[in-house]
């Protein structure tokens, strides 16, 4: 592991008037995972897409196994050079199957010809390494999310590279996944592959990684091998001070039942499911990928219709049969699946922010762009969102900053019933704890919360109340209050 093979000396990229990256720099040794962390737009993704031959830098070199390395200027350049990136936007190409999206740009060709048997065999090697099992004419657009990510790590793998790089690469994936996943790390440690590792999860730093590197605004702050680094230091180095609490105190003041699901199941996805929410709390929901959590939020949202049972808002039948209706009734949703249903990519800020906003903007068939541009910069200011303006189009954003506008367009819609599938995914410690106090701010407004997460340590910091689903049905519900509420949870979770 003492080896060098990678070394980034004095990198600097500006998009605009923004600086990025100020000359940076980053090295890898042969079989070890390096941690690079940092706050949304600290830089950790842009250095990382230098190294992968998605930006071209400013400034800097690259040196790979001792060579003096010509920056590359493009994804496949870089690939030929053993560098490969798992990125934390899915790349999946959805009108492709499984196949083709493992060998897209690296086919196997004989004769002028495309040897479709012997990707068969290489993509069934890689897949059993990767731990997986897939039938490979499947369209991969038809695929859970958790499955597509999966993918692309079959991908990565796939070539054969001497560096490759995660980013938030369990972001997507069940226990058992993220399990495979250490594993498979593991393996390619022994073979003397380089990872670069980048993630929100402290406790998967402490648990594969070797060493950190940490980047705030787009400058170094330390690197350190993993014994050296605890908690507390770590923390404050993201943050930029040694106030690290995360969650703001809860409301305790809770009123009466605002919403209720009675007896609501969906065939095939979730079955007699009932629950409350009162005025006042957060009502978290718990469990493993495939549980039913987000099919029942966007049951809620209008995307599924109930085979049976029904949603009560204030003693009211509600009548929701598209999302449009839902935005009318004053239900919004953030998706966990960011970039298929959260965002507009080609979009700006501000027209992402307007787009769930007409039925307020609108009027006699014109938007009101004075009040449009009002609430737009009013959420950018409050969620401290890192941009040049809100013109900027959100794909120049980091992850975490672009969650922020997805939570931002609905705050700004004035909702009565808020659902967040996964609100703090990809988004950096620092920026969490300023996620945590507006939503519960919004609850002291008297907005209706429902969190969905796949963190325990996030739902118990954040939430009023607790309920646990398993495989489509409703397992258990906890006060925030319950002993050993992490342990009980996660038993009901795994049924153990």
């Amino acid at each position: 592991m003492n080896k060098e093979i990678l070394r980034m000396e004095h990198i600097s990229k500006s998009f605009g008037g923004s600086k990025a990256l100020e000359d940076v720099c980053f090295d890898l040794r042969a079989g070890e995972v390096h941690a690079l962390m940092g706050a949304n737009g600290a830089g950790k993704s842009t250095l990382m897409k230098v190294l992968a031959g998605v930006y071209m830098p400013d400034t800097g070199k690259i040196i790979h196994n001792g060579k003096n390395t010509p920056i590359k200027a493009s994804v496949a350049d870089a690939q030929k050079d053993g560098v490969a990136m798992v990125f934390q936007e899915l790349n999946i190409l959805p009108h492709l199957n499984v196949l083709e999206n493992i060998f897209i740009a690296n086919e196997i060709v004989k004769h002028g010809r495309y040897d479709w048997k012997a990707m068969e065999r290489r993509a069934r090697e890689v897949m059993a390494e990767v731990g997986i099992d897939l039938n490979l004419k499947d369209r991969a657009g038809d695929l859970p999310v958790a499955t597509q990510q999966m993918i692309e790590i079959t991908r990565a793998l796939n070539l054969n590279s001497d560096i490759i790089i995660f980013d938030e690469p369990t972001s997507s994936l069940t226990m058992q996944e993220t399990d495979h996943l250490f594993a498979l790390i593991d393996r390619l440690k022994k073979k003397g592959v380089g990872m670069v590792y980048i993630t929100h999860r402290m406790s998967e730093v402490y648990q594969i990684c070797d060493r950190i590197t940490l980047l705030r605004d787009g400058k170094n702050v330390f690197s350190d091998e993993i014994e050296n680094v605890d908690n507390q230091r770590l923390l404050a180095g993201i943050v930029g001070s040694e106030d690290t609490n995360q969650f703001p105190e809860k409301n305790r003041n809770i009123g009466d039942v605002i919403f209720e699901a009675k007896n609501v199941s969906v065939k095939g996805l979730y079955e007699d499911v009932s629950f409350q929410l009162r005025e006042g709390e957060i009502l978290g929901f718990a469990g493993l990928a495939g549980a039913g959590r987000t099919e029942i939020a966007k049951t809620i949202f209008g995307c599924y219709k109930p085979d049976q049972g029904e949603f009560r808002y204030r003693g009211q039948k509600m009548h929701v049969k598209s999302p449009a209706e839902a935005v009318d009734e004053g239900i919004g949703y953030v998706s966990e699946d960011r970039k298929a249903e959260g965002i507009l990519g080609v979009r700006s800020i501000k027209e992402n922010m307007g787009i769930a906003n007409m039925h307020r903007l609108g009027k006699n068939f014109h938007i009101q762009h004075g009040l449009e541009t009002k609430d737009v910069q009013e959420q950018i200011q409050r969620l401290k969102i890192k941009t040049t303006g809100m013109d900027q189009c959100i794909t120049d954003l980091s992850g975490g900053n672009q969650q922020k506008v997805c939570l931002g367009k609905w705050i700004m819609s004035q909702p009565k019933l808020l659902l967040l599938d996964e609100p703090t995914r990809g988004v950096d410690v620092g920026a969490r704890a300023d996620f945590y106090q507006i939503i519960q701010d919004l609850v002291k407004n008297k907005i209706g919360v429902i969190v969905i997460s796949s963190e325990e340590d996030e739902l118990i910091g954040l939430c009023n109340r607790i309920v646990v689903m398993r495989e489509g049905h409703k397992v258990g519900e906890f006060e925030d209050t319950e002993e050993n509420l992490k342990e009980k949870m996660l038993k009901l979770m795994l049924n153990i």
